[in-house]
């Protein structure tokens, strides 16, 4: 006789679907030479991915009638980053029943001048949430509004012209989801970006 649990859980599992892999399709490793920040105290709604979804693409997927509300005047700001440098990772963690994903990301800028310095001294002992564009200009969200987000800080001065003279951040983000996918407007101080696209959409 089928345990009584399992039919009720059935629903649950209604998502599952075939995931196909057509040949000529792209699928582009890394990221974008750019990141976007915010400390945590300039958020006022915290968006997340849709309650209840319809379809196993939407789950981890914040959409664009999701973004983030913002404290008056504040905006998201931009960092350059060193191309092909900044590495976005994922893994699973905690116990049966409460699990979570850890989600990191390495992010590093050009040089150790004073603005960099000036930054990561800042960062040190603040709460930042991260949206990082991947190569296909798809934004994944490092931050969630249930745990405090993790950085530890770095620089490299280099010893020879041939040396790195560089400055990393290294995010740690706890998450439900696997670092979801942001399609939300990003207020900058040079315009609107498109969260999908990672495109100005005004000025």
């Amino acid at each position: 006789m089928p345990d009584p649990a399992k039919l009720r859980c059935a629903d649950d599992a209604a998502l599952y679907d075939d995931i196909e892999f057509c040949m000529g399709d792209k699928s582009l490793p890394g990221t974008r030479n750019h990141a976007y920040y915010i400390p945590r105290r300039d958020i006022v709604t915290f968006p997340r991915p849709t309650a209840s979804p319809e379809t196993l693409e939407a789950v981890a997927v914040i959409p664009s009638t999701s973004s983030f509300a913002l404290a008056a005047d504040k905006k998201w700001y931009r960092i350059d980053l060193v191309p092909n440098e900044s590495e976005p990772t994922c893994e699973a963690q905690g116990s049966y029943g409460s699990k979570t994903f850890l989600n990191k990301i390495t992010l590093v800028l050009p040089g150790t001048g004073k603005k960099a310095t000036g930054l990561i001294s800042q960062l040190n002992n603040d709460d930042v949430v991260f949206l990082v564009p991947m190569a296909d200009g798809k934004c994944r969200l490092f931050g969630s509004p249930h745990y405090q987000t993790e950085i530890a800080l770095s620089q490299a001065y280099g010893k020879a012209a041939t040396d790195a003279n560089t400055t990393t951040i290294e995010v740690s983000a706890t998450d439900e989801f696997a670092a979801p996918f942001y399609e939300g407007n990003i207020v900058t101080a040079f315009g609107t970006v498109n969260g999908a696209t990672d495109e100005l959409a005004t000025t």
